[in-house]
């Protein structure tokens, strides 16, 4: 028997092969199975994508709120700072005058007792 004897599969066998296949419950069941899948991935991805644009939507508005309240704080602090500030609240602090300064010339040595 030579190799040409033996049966080979024509295209016609194999299209009618293939399309037994496709036609088949399994196959369906199977394509059905990996589209509920593959469907379930792109919603939960899509959910969780949604959900983490919310969550930095909220932190952008965060950011802004604390920026504002930064700025109304330093004007706050600029304005306790300033030397009229400063001499009205000592004003009302009864405070006396510490009268003129003393300072030591040469080398001062102090004793522990």
């Amino acid at each position: 028997m030579t190799v040409y004897s033996e049966h080979q599969t024509t295209r016609r066998e194999a299209k009618q092969h293939w399309r037994r296949i496709i036609m088949s419950a399994a196959f369906r069941v199977s394509l059905m199975v990996w589209v509920a899948v593959f469907g379930f991935l792109y919603l939960a991805e899509t959910t969780a994508v949604s959900t983490q644009g919310y969550a930095l939507s909220d932190l952008e508005r965060s950011i802004g709120e604390l920026e504002s309240a930064n700025r109304r704080l330093s004007v706050e602090v600029a304005r306790y700072q300033s030397m009229r500030s400063i001499q009205e609240r000592l004003g009302g602090a009864n405070l006396v005058d510490a009268g003129p300064v003393e300072y030591l010339t040469g080398s001062a040595v102090v004793v522990k007792r």
